[in-house]
């Protein structure tokens, strides 16, 4: 029997691959070993330059380990990986998902090394932002069917696993090439027995119309936080990158969801350096970030794809000045979530937890806040209710903090 461990850079959809692929190998004989393997497989990832770099000089490293090198992921249809690293093994995605159903494995299990579960509903993209390397990668949007995906998550409940993250290239893509509908779905997950609660992963704003914001609004198990992703304040640099919407227009979407749903939270996805932008333009979007009220910013410079439209932009911005504005964005953005978070202190929520840090259990709580439970309890893999009493400081991260957990 010969071993193997899983390196895994990247989006939710190839933690889930990931995942599914041990599935496969372990069927056939392979076993999965953190410590002591013979082959690394690496599931790759290409959204920037710096994760590409990252997964090549890991690869350079594995081999110079000795070890056997399979390659698969997003990198592996971008470039010509077999003439970079001659001795390793390239393996597509498709060839994967051809094998597990061969084998009839038609979804996962088990989700190691993880509280909640990710569970893949659509894969592809057919956005084409100006900027995005995805769509060239992922290809066309294909969608799951309903009755598979109930019945995968149905099987991770057996597994006890109380919360499921509902992910994908473009969540909100989901049957636009089955003509299944994304309420449907929504509405047959929170009717499966066992399960406690479902996220989303990621959705743009075009697709929370008013009927999906309503949907899950009445699905009593969907946790009421978004991610959204932005990308950018201003309208002139959205309308580069080919996002189809201004500003107002999404501003107002957050304001529908806040009036619907009350207590809710926001993540999002901000852009900063993309050809042309002005410091005018990064101005509007630190505006943003303050009037929209995010509980985390995932901040990224632009990373320039050869074969995507942005490639060819005028006026790059130099990568100093990305810097000091990333670094300004960040700063602004931890102040924000800190005063997000303090809003919670004194309410209930109910917290997933997921592991000890130091001496505190850790989880978040269904409005995706991180929360540190100080009890002698044994915890771990349970859903408490608890009432946060004050903020905390530890390991550059802002907690709740809470002695609280009701009956």
């Amino acid at each position: 029997m010969r071993r193997i461990k899983f390196f895994t850079f990247g989006c939710k959809a190839n933690q889930y691959d990931t995942q599914l692929f041990s599935e496969v190998l372990s069927k056939i004989g392979y076993e999965i070993d953190r410590y002591n393997y013979e082959i690394a497989i690496i599931n790759s990832c290409c959204v920037t330059k710096k994760a590409e770099n990252e997964v090549k000089r890991l690869i350079r490293k594995t081999i110079d380990d000795k070890k056997e090198v399979w390659i698969t992921g997003c990198l592996v249809e971008k470039d010509n990986l077999k003439a970079i690293f001659p001795t390793a093994k390239i393996l597509s995605r498709e060839g994967f998902y051809k094998m597990a159903k061969s084998l009839g494995v038609y979804g996962i299990k088990k989700f190691l090394g993880h509280a909640r579960a990710f569970v893949k509903i659509v894969d592809g993209c057919e956005n084409f932002c100006s900027y995005c390397i995805v769509p060239y990668v992922r290809g066309k949007i294909s969608s799951r069917s309903i009755s598979e995906i109930v019945d995968e998550i149905k099987a991770l409940v057996e597994n006890s696993y109380k919360e499921i993250v509902l992910t994908g290239i473009d969540v909100g893509g989901f049957g636009k090439d089955t003509g299944q509908s994304l309420k449907k779905l929504f509405e047959q997950v929170n009717e499966i027995e066992g399960l406690y609660r479902f996220r989303l992963s990621s959705i743009e704003v075009y697709y929370l119309t008013d009927e999906i914001i309503q949907t899950l609004r009445n699905c009593w198990k969907f946790c009421p936080s978004f991610h959204i992703p932005l990308q950018s304040g201003s309208d002139r640099i959205l309308k580069l990158m080919k996002r189809p919407y201004t500003y107002d227009g999404y501003r107002k979407r957050i304001e529908k969801i806040k009036d619907v749903f009350g207590d809710v939270t926001l993540t999002t996805d901000v852009m900063v350096g993309f050809p042309e932008e002005t410091e005018k333009d990064f101005e509007k979007t630190l505006r943003a970030v303050n009037e929209c009220r995010f509980l985390k910013i995932h901040v990224f410079p632009f990373s320039l794809h050869p074969q995507t439209q942005a490639a060819s932009f005028d006026r790059r911005v130099p990568e100093c000045v990305k810097k000091e504005r990333l670094k300004m964005l960040v700063k602004n953005g931890e102040d924000v979530a800190k005063e997000v978070k303090s809003g919670f202190i004194g309410k209930k929520c109910k917290v997933l937890v997921e592991e000890k840090i130091e001496n505190y259990w850790f989880g978040y709580s269904e409005y995706y806040v991180p929360v540190l439970v100080d009890s002698s309890e044994e915890l771990k893999g349970t859903i408490v209710s608890v009432i946060p009493e004050k903020l905390i400081e530890m390991k550059n991260n802002t907690y709740l903090y809470t002695r609280t957990i009701l009956p």
